[in-house]
């Protein structure tokens, strides 16, 4: 055999080797094409293809981990418009309940639609124009409260608890939502982010790793950067968000040195992310994070890289447990999406994050808080702390904390904490870390 048939050999039987592998990927694909027409057309009830679409996408990713799945198109829409912190509505939240509880509104954001028309949070929604919301599915009603600004929508809302219903006509509008806030909201919208309890002390909540957290959290350290001895960043609650975002926010507090690393199938390291020169807070300036139970992935990245380069102390009760990060791979021409767990994220420290399906609570996984600073919360205080949010972000409460303290006028050691702000009775995590805070000085 001449070198020559020897090459055009070698090229074909390459070529065989690849037609056989895309012909066994086809015919699997083309199985799943015959059973949907099959099902479509000869099972004993009419049924939808796009439901059997979306079954088959369902029932694939089912077999994978539980961070992995099918976003179909309205869910999609609601997913990007939280992560891009903008979205056509109304301007309100409503609280995470089982879905047979009462919808109560928890924010009404200033400004918006809702607020102008007199929403307060609190409100209990009883109809959504004429559909009874009364043990209503929440995504459900997400769906009817948001729609494309300039249409209208009427909430009929139950107000303190009285028997009275009150009918509200809200235009929607496009709405920018927030991510970072504060201590309290001043009657004006303004947040402050300098503490009623102690206004030697910054309070900065981050709701969501989102496509402006970054932004926002640079501003509002702009804002106490010279006046704060301490700062404390609250992370309860937060599901995470964007990698990227949580990545943004540790390069803030720190000079240099890695920030996370990621590991794909096998292990193998895929990328490892590093600080780079330059800090929007001074080291001299003490830190703590509070995080608890459902603060997970983008949340975990963020503390577990501030802990592990001891730029801030942890307070609250051990994270979530998710250090798996996802890929979104657009479906259906943008409209919807497969969200495909790719890697594992590592902390500095190479610890373990992630809360494998039988892990038991002895294992190694999520961010635990330091040595002699676990605050757990009961169920009645949880609920307590939820309603001090809803409070504190709400301009038109009567309580007194409208206006912004002088931290140069005023002695912190002069009052308890309690007589600053009654409140606080309600979040015994902060007042801990109000007093880590203290004593550090």
């Amino acid at each position: 055999m001449t070198y020559r048939n020897g090459r055009i050999l070698g090229v074909m039987t390459l070529i065989c080797i690849v037609c056989a592998v895309q012909a066994r990927h086809h015919r699997n694909l083309g199985d799943l094409g015959f059973a949907m027409d099959e099902i479509e057309q000869s099972y004993v009830e009419t049924v939808d293809r796009q439901k059997l679409y979306r079954a088959a996408m369902n029932g694939m990713l089912d077999s994978l981990d539980e961070h992995s799945g099918y976003i179909p198109p309205d869910d999609f829409r609601s997913f990007r418009s939280q992560l891009d912190q903008e979205f056509g509505g109304l301007g309100i939240m409503i609280e995470p309940r089982p879905d047979n509880d009462p919808i109560r509104i928890f924010t009404v954001l200033f400004d918006s639609p809702a607020f102008k028309a007199g929403v307060l949070a609190g409100d209990v929604i009883e109809k959504i124009d004429n559909h009874n919301a009364i043990g209503m599915p929440t995504d459900r009603a997400t769906r009817l409260l948001r729609g494309a600004p300039g249409t209208e929508v009427t909430l009929t809302v139950r107000r303190d608890d009285s028997d009275e219903l009150i009918k509200i006509k809200i235009r929607r509008a496009i709405i920018e939502t927030e991510s970072v806030t504060g201590d309290r909201r001043l009657p004006d919208g303004r947040w402050e982010f300098m503490m009623q309890a102690n206004p030697k002390l910054a309070y900065l909540r981050i709701e969501i790793f989102g496509e402006k957290t970054t932004a926002e959290l640079r501003s509002a350290l702009a804002t106490i950067r010279k006046q704060a001895e301490g700062v404390i960043i609250d992370l309860r609650d937060n599901a995470g968000g964007l990698l990227p975002t949580a990545t943004d926010i540790c390069d803030m507090f720190l000079e240099d040195g890695v920030i996370v690393s990621t590991a794909g199938r096998n292990g193998n390291f895929e990328s490892t992310r590093t600080a780079t020169p330059g800090v929007d807070l001074p080291d001299s300036i003490p830190m703590v994070v509070i995080v608890n139970g459902l603060s997970a992935s983008a949340s975990e990245v963020t503390a577990a890289c501030l802990q592990d380069r001891h730029r801030a102390t942890i307070i609250g009760e051990r994270t979530f447990g998710k250090g798996s990060v996802q890929n979104v791979i657009e479906l259906e021409g943008g409209n919807a999406a497969l969200r495909l767990t790719s890697a594992h994220y590592y902390p500095p420290s190479g610890k373990n994050i992630h809360k494998r399906a039988k892990a038991k609570d002895s294992d190694e996984w999520g961010v635990t808080p330091d040595e002699n600073l676990v605050v757990s919360l009961d169920d009645e205080q949880k609920k307590a702390v939820y309603e001090r949010l809803r409070d504190r972000g709400n301009p038109r409460s009567k309580r007194d904390r409208d206006q912004p303290v002088e931290s140069s006028n005023a002695d912190a050691n002069s009052q308890s904490l309690f007589d600053r702000d009654p409140s606080l009775v309600n979040d015994p995590q902060l007042v801990r870390a109000i007093e880590f805070l203290m004593d550090s000085k």
